[in-house]
């Protein structure tokens, strides 16, 4: 039997009648799709004076990194059937990889070895995450398309602020006269299922009607640059330094002070383990740590990892699930102090950088590419939009390696970077007056904009935008050498 293609609409149908047919109670307390702040924002500028004429502002491409959508634990849970029950339709797989094809090489098995892939039915994309994955494709879709079939890119089609600058096609990338096509975009993913088929959700949701018969290509040969916590890690250097910073003495008296929550958590949900829970423990300074370790009595147990304890509360949650001994305030707590092992490791410059730095320099050189390309029309354009679609850890990673302010929470599911190529040039006062134009960044996650550390001006204010020259000389390796160099004097 042929499979198409499922357009939008049509998979909203079939999963909206799977759900009728389940009905289970624990989609009443479903993780929440993405609601951002200020999504699709102008950059802003200051009012123009002789000194600062008023600019010309245009959007030349975007990456998003995306989290997967909401899934199933990935410590094995003694419930199979239940965590099974809860996966999209074999059919519903089928129909959204229609259109798409996944590009493979010898690295492609990175994902398949990793402890985070689950095993079975763990660590699978639900059909709740493939909701949430389409809704964002359909959100990007409206924060980046001009839905004018006339429109182009003169500079008569614009948004003028209330400073006088304008903001060509009104800030979005992809317009009537090149619209929003397979063609204009590219795909990366870790080669996870439950990324693979998080993107083509947002596949889905990005092209509504269809992709008129192109493939759209998926490399998943990069997932080990795409995590920050490779099993096992690319260096030795990124080991030992792990070790280092998580025996920190500051993290071993916060470890005592969460240990009776740890240890009552930890036997709260035991019963609902699956035989072979200890294999599955992933994550920056959570693998080989000996926090947990202790002279355990007939009372205590050998706690769960915090990334374990935190990825199994979240999902019991999400599924009013919780064992009565974990409160609310207990699953945030757990959550809170994973996160904030996370960044007390990553926010060193040193680690970020061994980390993430095969992907902030595969970006970096993506806006390099876009700044570059002339846009000929053929197939050697650099893609105006970028996805990958990739984890929590990603984000965190990112967030970290590009020094951008701490998010107020840790990235739920479907939560996305957005990263702006923007090109502003100095609108002309007079025919004697030099155009003047430059190329900016700007970082957001769910459409709050996060600034860079590398971004202060001369008064210590951080900006919004930060140039692309000065984000390529920050996130080079010589740089983050000298920023370690002067940490460790």
């Amino acid at each position: 039997m042929r499979i198409a293609p499922l357009t939008a609409t049509g998979l909203l149908l079939v999963i909206a009648l799977v759900l009728a047919c389940n009905a289970p109670h624990y989609f009443v307390c479903a993780v929440s799709s993405p609601t951002p702040t200020a999504s699709g924002s102008l950059p802003r500028f200051p009012k123009s004076s002789p000194e600062t004429p008023s600019k010309k502002v245009r959007l030349v491409s975007v990456q998003v990194v995306h989290r997967h959508g909401d899934r199933t634990p990935i410590t094995p849970m003694a419930n199979e059937t239940f965590w099974g029950s809860i996966l999209p339709p074999s059919h519903v797989l089928e129909g959204i990889a229609k259109g798409t094809k996944l590009m493979h090489d010898e690295n492609s098995l990175a994902g398949a070895n990793h402890a985070a892939g689950g095993r079975g039915v763990f660590g699978q994309l639900s059909q709740l995450g493939l909701l949430q994955m389409v809704d964002l494709g359909n959100q990007l879709r409206e924060e980046l398309h001009l839905d004018d079939e006339d429109s182009d890119t003169g500079d008569d089609n614009h948004h003028e602020d209330e400073h006088g600058n304008k903001h060509i096609l009104g800030g979005k990338l992809f317009h009537g006269k090149a619209p929003l096509h397979p063609q204009r975009i590219k795909v990366t993913s870790t080669n996870f299922p439950r990324t693979v088929q998080s993107v083509q959700g947002l596949l889905v949701g990005l092209f509504p009607d269809g992709t008129e018969g192109h493939h759209v290509e998926i490399d998943v040969t990069k997932t080990n640059g795409m995590i920050p916590d490779p099993q096992p890690r690319r260096t030795q250097e990124q080991v030992e330094l792990e070790r280092k910073l998580a025996a920190r003495p500051h993290l071993a008296e916060k470890e005592e002070e969460m240990r009776e929550l740890a240890v009552r958590a930890t036997n709260a949900i035991r019963h609902e383990l699956g035989d072979d829970y200890e294999k599955f423990i992933f994550g920056i300074g959570e693998e080989n740590d000996d926090s947990s370790s202790g002279n355990d009595n007939s009372h205590q147990t050998k706690p769960l990892s915090w990334s374990q304890l935190a990825e199994i509360t979240t999902c019991l949650k999400a599924k009013n699930m919780l064992p009565e001994e974990i409160t609310d305030a207990d699953q945030e707590a757990i959550s809170g102090h994973a996160a904030w092992r996370w960044f007390q490791n990553l926010r060193h410059p040193k680690l970020a950088r061994l980390a993430m730095y095969e992907m902030v320099q595969d970006m970096v050189d993506g806006l390099h590419r876009s700044k570059n390309c002339p846009r000929s029309g053929t197939e050697d354009d650099e893609p105006f939009l970028h996805v990958f679609s990739a984890h929590d850890s990603t984000l965190m990673g990112l967030i970290c390696a590009f020094h951008l302010q701490q998010p107020s929470q840790w990235p739920h599911y479907a939560s996305y970077i957005k990263v702006e190529l923007i090109e502003v040039e100095d609108i002309q006062l007079s025919e004697a007056t030099q155009s003047q134009k430059g190329y900016f960044v700007r970082f957001s996650l769910n459409g709050e904009v996060l600034r860079s550390a590398w971004s202060k001006d001369e008064s210590g204010e951080l900006n919004d935008l930060i140039s692309l020259d000065k984000l390529t000389e920050m996130a080079s390796k010589e740089h983050n050498d000298d920023e370690v160099a002067m940490m460790e004097e």
